[in-house]
């Protein structure tokens, strides 16, 4: 009795079985116009899935991936950047009558209809290569509907879509286990390279995996993950895509995986950049090369410096105005503020805006490198500069006083011309300045008492370097192009030439000689109180700026410009594919119209001690006799200390740096720097 009735079961489920087969045939030829037309293929979910925003090298190396929004690694290809092999064993394991059904296998359903109704269980599936692309794009619970809706999907699929089409499709969205999507990401991941160049046993590998991704991973279940391939490989071979020898081959070769991060390490800082502009990502103009080639550089000069010290530099293609390569600090991981980038921080430049002051002062016919200017003690509304070195040079020339970068001349420059003019043309070069600058600055913005960034300063030697056509700064290939001319090609010419590396020899290449040193133009620069050390320039091909300092703020007797800032430069510049060894023409000159008026000579000085002047200690210490070039009422005083009438005529000091200054009754005032050693 028990026999008949799992006889009449049997039988009972077999006409269930034939009878869908049979329903779904129908529905197909009678309804598949209807289906067709009303309820078109969601083709518009294939386009909108979020994808991973890779970024780009010039030449198409890839710099970095990143996390699509919804967590996924998805990194769609070309069915032609995927290796053959990933197809045809996609195909064998997945769907061996791919190339023939319109979407759905009706006699794999029957197949399978049946054999689970044997079974009296699901032993076997029908889903196609269509169904598994549909239930990708709407994943739902499997029950009869939702499998006849999948059905009714794919033949859709199949109509919209070629069997290419599909296939890519599918290979770009299957499931590799955890949260990898599509055979690029899971390449990368497993196997350290791109699906094109996957072998036929690591392309059977990963086409089995997304019958049970959890279950599959070779990364946690090689043993598992092997004899799928190896079925994977058995059924290439039934379906004569492989030879038997190939097939065993392919079998006898243990998993080798190498494992790759697909976020990649490279360029961090300008990576963060790049995303914040286009966060789809694209091709950028950075240089992986030299990009890899600035970042060992700047490790290489921290060598020697203080515990705490870090480098940031900037490389600007002066053509076409693109980032190529960007450092923003040398260790990203340091949890002491590595990622922080210190290429946007905002910063004292020193004396790096000198170089626009005299810009300004040439374009208004003001000066030329042959213009006297006066290097003494001065007072600027009680407040007294000095010089970098404590001493003073008298009349210099423009060209020496900006070779030197001597402060007086500078300012007094800056006062003619006018703060808000000069700090004018450093933004229309290119500089950014937090606030107002002269409003913050007054005449000391020549020195650098504001705050600007190194990539906009870097950014504004470029101008220089396109003989004063500013361009803003391009991070991708398709970044638009604004420009505009700011500054006369003559000036820039000068500039050239006076701040060249022929002419002002780097410390890099103090052993060369003159036509085996590269040519560029640079300034340097050193902040008050020596937190930043700064230096810029460029030769006509890319602009270079290079700061070295602490984050923090702290200064160092060793953050010198020259000393500390300029060597990296120069190193950059003399790379095999940055280096420029022609020098530029001489400039056109000009005429000046309304010199530079010096200071009044008739003005109260010190004529002894000179300021600048050296002694030496004799015994307990040296005499001076103070003398002015004034007579009458005087006040003295020394290094702050008031001198009283004796002293004011002889006195001794000891070893060590002095200040004698001198006042009249009607406020004059002048001011010696010595030395006594």
């Amino acid at each position: 009795m028990n026999v008949v009735c799992r006889l009449g079961r049997l039988l009972s489920r077999r006409r269930r079985a034939l009878g869908l087969l049979v329903a779904v045939s129908a529905g197909f030829g009678a309804g598949g116009k209807w289906l067709l037309n009303s309820n078109p293929f969601p083709l518009e979910k294939l386009r909108a899935l979020p994808q991973s925003a890779v970024l780009y090298d010039h030449g198409g190396r890839v710099i970095s991936r990143s996390l699509g929004i919804d967590e996924q690694w998805r990194l769609p290809i070309s069915s032609q950047d995927m290796s053959p092999w990933l197809a045809h064993a996609t195909v064998a394991v997945e769907d061996e009558r791919f190339a023939s059904h319109p979407g759905v296998d009706l006699l794999a359903v029957g197949r399978a209809s049946l054999q689970n109704v044997f079974a009296g269980r699901v032993v076997s599936g029908a889903s196609t290569l269509d169904m598994q692309l549909c239930r990708m794009l709407d994943p739902r619970p499997r029950t009869l509907w939702v499998k006849l809706s999948e059905s009714a999907r794919a033949w859709q699929a199949d109509h919209f879509l070629t069997k290419e089409e599909v296939l890519r499709a599918y290979l770009n969205l299957a499931p590799y286990g955890g949260n990898l999507q599509g055979v690029e990401a899971a390449s990368i991941r497993y196997f350290g390279k791109p699906a094109a160049e996957l072998t036929l046993p690591e392309s059977a590998l990963l086409a089995g995996i997304p019958q049970s991704p959890s279950r599959l991973r070779p990364d946690r279940f090689p043993k598992a993950a092997k004899k799928r391939r190896d079925k994977v490989l058995l059924r290439m071979l039934a379906e004569g895509m492989i030879e038997h020898g190939t097939a065993l081959d392919a079998m006898a070769e243990p998993i080798r995986l190498e494992p790759s991060a697909l976020s990649g390490s490279s360029a961090r800082h300008f990576v963060i950049d790049a995303l914040g502009l286009r966060p789809s990502g694209g091709r950028t103009f950075l240089n992986l090369s030299l990009q890899h080639e600035v970042e060992r550089l700047a490790k290489e000069q921290l060598d020697g410096l203080p515990f705490g010290t870090d480098a940031a530099v900037v490389v600007i293609d002066i053509e076409t105005g693109g980032l190529v390569a960007m450092v923003g600090g040398t260790d990203f991981r340091n949890p002491s503020g590595g990622q922080v980038n210190a290429a946007k921080a905002w910063r004292s430049p020193g004396s790096t805006l000198k170089t626009f002051v005299y810009a300004t002062a040439a374009t208004e016919r003001r000066l030329d490198e042959n213009t006297i200017l006066l290097d003494q003690a001065e007072s600027f509304a009680g407040w007294i500069p000095a010089n970098f070195e404590g001493t003073f040079s008298g009349e210099v020339t423009a060209g020496d006083a900006l070779r030197s970068s001597l402060n007086l001349p500078a300012i007094q420059v800056c006062r003619e011309v006018g703060a808000a003019k000069s700090a004018g043309i450093a933004e229309a070069c290119g500089v950014r300045f937090r606030g107002d600058p002269v409003g913050r600055g007054g005449l000391a913005f020549v020195l650098g008492a504001v705050e600007t960034n190194l990539i906009d300063l870097t950014n504004a030697y470029a101008t220089l370097g396109r003989k004063g056509v500013r361009r803003t700064l391009r991070y991708f290939i398709d970044d638009p192009i604004r420009e505009a001319s700011v500054l006369d090609v003559r000036i820039c010419s000068w500039l050239d030439g006076e701040l060249s590396s022929r002419r002002l020899p780097s410390l890099a290449f103090r052993n060369l000689s003159e036509e085996s040193i590269p040519w560029f133009m640079r300034k340097t620069g050193t902040s008050s109180g020596r937190r930043d050390a700064w230096a810029i320039g460029h030769n006509g091909r890319y602009a270079v700026g290079v700061w070295v300092g602490r984050l923090s703020g702290m200064g160092d007797q060793a953050y010198v410009g020259s000393r500390s800032a300029e060597p990296l430069l120069a190193r950059i510049f003399d790379l095999a594919h940055v280096r420029r060894m022609d020098a530029p023409r001489d400039p056109l000159p000009w005429v000046v119209e309304n010199p530079i008026s010096l200071p009044r000579k008739d003005r109260l000085s010190i004529e002894r001690p000179e300021s600048g002047s050296v002694f030496r200690r004799v015994g307990d210490g040296f005499e001076i006799r103070p003398k002015a070039n004034r007579t009458g009422e005087l006040f003295w005083f020394l290094d702050g200390r008031s001198l009283n009438f004796e002293e004011s005529r002889r006195t001794m000091v000891g070893a060590g740096h002095h200040e004698l200054l001198c006042l009249t009754a009607k406020g004059e005032f002048a001011l010696s720097r010595f030395r006594v050693h």
